[in-house]
């Protein structure tokens, strides 16, 4: 059943507005609905103006109804709901119909503002949605620079880490290099062991042993002991592979050609080889924990570097030993003429391999002339101790029935030149007769020095080319002196005056002055006059002094 609260033209619409807000007002209707209501009432007031009329009444459903209708247009209607509640409140709403009064403009304005509400009711719920969809671009935005902070951090691990892997590797390679290049400036293997073991232990091992095959098939320590090796240091003998025992699980094999076993003893045993065969073991334990991976790898590389210049030093010592036996058994027995007193000194080289080319000789001719004869072969080691060798004898066959000194060099030059082109030699010899003329021929050799009775020293100038030189048909050539009886004559080799960044001729002036000061017998004055002249000498080559004296009447 419907109630009319209110009935009348549109004439005065804020009048009609006016009642359609006291209904709502006196009937309850919720706050949020009245701008709604009467936004809607305006804008059908506005399009029955004038002529229309306007109906305010409550219908069957309890819901608040305004009509509008007439003045040439359709019928409006906007309804709100009502709240539950007696019929009271709608006789109450019947009254004060006539209570309503205005002007046209206040529709106007309540539009307006209706309006200006809605339109900022929309701005704010775009406002609203620009700031979620703000949020949410905020939220992603952080989500994409955590994670690219997490890519930078670990970028940057990654980073750190492999630049300590690289200086990791630089340390080691570095390490290697300095090894090597320690190992190999000796050609003492005792001296290249001990410098191996200042530079590993204590920092890469607490311990090291250098285990060298001394016997077939028998190891022996390094330093020397009388302790057996390890079962491990036999097994990598035997087997040629290196033996890591550790007491950390791992594979069975941490690098080629390296077996690992679990024991409580760590060790690692690498075996040393050179030129295929297998000299010696090296044998270590960890500094801390256990050997890494790493450290395997760089005892590997020690090891060859350890068995390189370890064999090296090894096959020098034993070529030097064999040289110097050699040479030192085709050194003469000096004559024991009463015309001449002779003494004579050789002193090997004591620092690489310069040894086996300096060579003295002096005999007596059938005929009663004496020769003296001192040499140096180019080249060191084994094969001039031979060379040495065979000059030696070829002078003594030669001197034996010769003309003189020119004739004996020459010979001996054409036979060099013919059967070993590629050698050389020096000498110098002199042939002395019984009357005291000394005769002699230089082959590219220091020139002899004389020293008469009050101990004038003079240089016996006379110089020729080396023997074995490319001189097809030349010859020597010869000179004479008459010494001073009592006049001693002094033949040495080069090992006796040069030295690095000396002029030679600096050399030949000291042993000058060395040999004037020198004094007593002849055995005295060779050995003042050595221990002047090397006393700064690094004994990098052979020395060879020959020294004889004509009696005096």
């Amino acid at each position: 059943m419907s109630q009319r609260i209110h009935h009348g033209p549109v004439s005065d619409p804020a009048a009609a507005l006016a009642a359609v807000a006291s209904a709502m007002g006196r009937l309850g209707v919720a706050v949020d609905e009245r701008p709604g209501l009467l936004a809607a009432v305006a804008r059908a007031l506005r399009e029955h103006q004038p002529g229309g009329w306007i109906t305010v009444g409550v219908d069957g459903n309890a819901a608040l109804t305004v009509t509008v209708g007439g003045g040439g247009g359709p019928d409006r209607t906007a309804t709100a709901a009502l709240p539950a509640d007696d019929g009271a409140a709608r006789d109450d709403a019947g009254r004060g119909d006539d209570a309503c009064g205005g002007e046209t403009g206040l529709l106007d304005l309540i539009i307006d503002q209706h309006d200006t509400l809605g339109w900022h009711r929309q701005e704010l719920e775009q406002t609203n949605q620009g700031v979620l969809a703000l949020h949410a671009e905020l939220a992603e935005t952080t989500e994409r620079l955590r994670h690219a902070s997490d890519l930078q951090r670990r970028l940057l691990s990654a980073e750190r880490a492999a630049h300590a892997a690289a200086e990791a590797s630089r340390a080691r390679l570095a390490f290697l290099a300095h090894a090597g290049a320690t190992l190999a400036e000796s050609l003492d293997h005792e001296q290249i062991l001990t410098r191996l073991h200042a530079i590993v232990v204590p920092r890469y091992a607490s311990a090291m042993i250098v285990w060298l095959v001394r016997e077939p098939s028998v190891l022996s320590p390094f330093p020397d002991g009388d302790e057996r090796p390890p079962p491990l240091v036999e097994k990598a003998f035997a087997s040629g592979r290196a033996q890591h025992a550790t007491r950390l699980p791992g594979g069975e094999e941490v690098v080629p050609g390296v077996d690992t076993t679990l024991d409580q003893q760590q060790i690692l045993a690498i075996p040393l080889v050179s030129r295929g065969s297998t000299i010696g073991v090296l044998a270590a334990e960890p500094p801390s924990d256990s050997f890494t991976t790493e450290d395997v790898a760089i005892f590997t590389e020690l090891a060859r570097l350890t068995a390189a210049a370890t064999d090296n030093a090894l096959r020098y010592e034993h070529e030097r030993g064999v040289a110097q036996l050699l040479q030192r058994a085709m050194l003469t027995d000096l004559p024991a003429d009463g015309r001449l007193q002779f003494t004579a000194r050789y002193l090997p080289a004591e620092a690489g391999l310069n040894v086996g080319g300096d060579w003295y000789d002096a005999f007596e001719r059938p005929d009663g002339d004496i020769i003296a004869a001192v040499g140096d072969v180019t080249g060191h080691g084994l094969q001039a101790a031979a060379l040495m060798g065979q000059l030696r004898t070829t002078l003594r066959a030669f001197a034996i029935d010769a003309d003189g000194p020119g004739e004996v060099l020459t010979r001996m030059h054409r036979l060099l030149s013919h059967l070993q082109p590629d050698d050389l030699a020096t000498a110098v010899l002199a042939q002395v007769h019984h009357d005291g003329i000394l005769r002699w021929a230089n082959a590219g050799h220091p020139p002899p020095l004389l020293r008469a009775p009050d101990g004038t020293v003079t240089v016996l100038e006379g110089h020729d080319f080396l023997l074995g030189m490319p001189l097809e048909g030349a010859a020597l050539e010869e000179f004479t002196v008459r010494p001073e009886p009592g006049s001693i004559v002094l033949f040495y080799t080069d090992g006796l005056i040069e030295r690095r960044g000396v002029p030679l001729g600096d050399g030949i002036d000291r042993l000058a002055r060395a040999f004037g000061r020198a004094r007593g017998e002849l055995d005295a004055m060779a050995d003042s006059v050595l221990a002047e002249m090397l006393r700064d000498s690094a004994r990098e080559d052979d020395t060879c002094l020959l020294m004889f004296r004509r009696a005096s009447p």
